[in-house]
This record gives C-alpha cells, structure tokens and sequence, in this order.
C-alpha cells in the first residue's frame, strides 16, 4: 500500500547521453594515416611574397584547402598561404626550388627570406605534443597535425616580416621627427617625405590586413582534440604578445604619417599664403605706378 509520501515523491530516469563524440576525451583523435613517413624531419617557414593566388597553382597533388596542402615529390609537403608564407615539412633543395618557381608566377609584392622559422619535428606516439627546444613533437605525422603546425610557423614568419618592415618604417620616421624637433622644419626633399608617408600608409594598412594572428584556427573547431597542441605552439611562438606588439608599433606609425601630412599641409599653406601675398603688393606697387605715371606731365 502506497503512502501520501511514496506519491509525491518525483522518479525520474534520465535519459542515456548517447550523442556522438560526447564521451571523447578532448586528447583523443580518431587515428589518421601519417602523410610523412619518416620519424623526423626538417620543417621550415619562408615569407616569399605579399600575396599568393593559391587557386591559380598547378602541378602539384593537393592534400587539403584550408589551409592549402600540397605534396612534393615522393616524401615532402608544403603548405602555402594567400598572405604570402610557404612551409615545407621534408621537402629537398629541388622541391622547393621547384614549389617556389611555381608561386613566383603567381605571387604579387616582395616577401623577405630573413624572416624565416625552422624547426625540427618529432614523431612520438608515447611523448607529450608540443615544443621542446629546437624539437616539435607530435604523435602521428597526419594531415590535421601538419596543418597545425604549418599556421602557427606561417603566422610566426609573417609576424617576423612585419616586424621587421615597422623596423625599417621607424628608421625612416626618425631623422623626420628629429628635423621638426631642432628646427620645426624638414630637411629631406618633398618627394622623400611623400615617400615616408607612403610607407606608413602601407604600414597602416598592413595594421587592417594582419592575417588573422589572433583568430582560432578553422580545423580546430571540427577538431578541439589538437587544442593543448595549438595552445602550447602559440605560446611558444609569442604570437599573441608579437601581435600586440605589433599593434603598438603600427599604430605609433600611423600617428606619424598623419602628423607629418599634416605638417607637410600647414608648410604648403604657409607658402601660399606667402605668394599671395607678394601678388598683392606687387599688384599695390603696379596700381600706384600707374596712379603717378598719369599725374606727372
């Protein structure tokens, strides 16, 4: 016999949580077929251009689009990035020769081989993944592992480029202010000035045109197991502080190249207000010329 309590008492069977990929523990990964055989290779990443028309290249096996995976000869890989970075995992003198002919063709703006990231890469089913020294370990050599790697090194070698542009920017920016700051005037020609402005305009918009340094990588939202990896390559990378940095620095140029525009305008003002001026007294000095021709007999 049920009592008053026994009734109002709630019982509930939850349901079984069987939707698919739930009870995955975030390390685990499917097990893909390594793309490269050898236990540890070379991997290297070159700023080659400012911009590459990845859709226009020919000749080569694709492996993956995003980001755009191609294979090289018989053991070599290269990923190759519209914003200009090119990495190559195993590949050899000829590959590449051959892979950068290739992009050369359909590469637009001059890249800078010292901006350059190497490193070597490490197979290790038993290690844990991430940097170790000169060493990036891996458990499998797979497509999503590769691709991986190859954002944060591309993402690292474009930061170097950039860097290494807003140093030669600053360079050219500071015997400018240095003029204003002595004697209030430049001493450089205009068209070197409109040069310097042209070049941190182009650092402006190098600001607006970062390749997404801060931004998660797509594969990762299909694939959150290679989470630690990423997280531990951009740390070890500095990509988040580079980026900042960076920001600073660019931003700094930008304020620059506005004042100096600004500058540039007041002097030219000034000029014409001067011309005008002198056009005004000599008009005077023709008027009472004429004025006392015509009174003298």
């Amino acid at each position: 016999m049920t009592t008053q309590q026994d009734r109002k008492r709630i019982h509930w069977n939850p349901r079984p949580r069987n939707r698919p990929g739930l009870h995955l523990k975030t390390e685990k990964l499917p097990y893909q077929r390594p793309i490269i055989s050898q236990l540890r290779f070379s991997a290297s990443a070159l700023m080659v251009a400012e911009r590459i028309d990845v859709k226009a290249l020919s000749g080569f096996e694709i492996i993956a689009k995003s980001p755009f995976l191609v294979r090289l000869g018989k053991s070599g890989v290269a990923a190759i990035f519209r914003y200009g970075a090119v990495v190559l995992f195993n590949a050899s003198g000829d590959e590449k020769t051959r892979l950068l002919e290739a992009i050369r063709a359909h590469a637009s703006g001059a890249g800078d081989h010292g901006a350059e990231e190497s490193a070597v890469v490490d197979v290790d089913p038993e290690e844990e993944e991430g940097p170790s020294g000169q060493y990036i370990k891996i458990k499998n050599a797979d497509r999503l592992r590769l691709q991986l790697i190859a954002e944060v090194m591309a993402k690292a070698t474009m930061l170097s480029f950039q860097e290494r542009q807003a140093g030669r920017d600053f360079d050219r920016s500071e015997p400018l202010a240095r003029d204003l700051a002595e004697d209030g005037r430049f001493s450089a020609k205009p068209s070197e000035l409109l040069k310097a402005v042209g070049s941190m305009l182009l650092a402006e918009s190098r600001l607006n045109g970062r390749a997404g340094v801060l931004d998660r990588p797509d594969l990762l939202w299909d694939n959150p197991g290679l989470s630690g990896l990423y997280a531990r390559l951009e740390g070890d990378y500095e990509l988040h502080d580079r980026a900042l940095t960076l920001d600073r620095k660019l931003t700094t140029l930008s304020h620059t190249s506005e004042t100096l525009v600004e500058t540039m305008r007041y002097h030219s003002s000034h000029r014409l207000e001067l011309a005008i001026l002198l056009l005004i007294f000599v008009e005077l000095c023709l008027a009472l010329y004429g004025h006392f021709s015509h009174e003298m007999p």
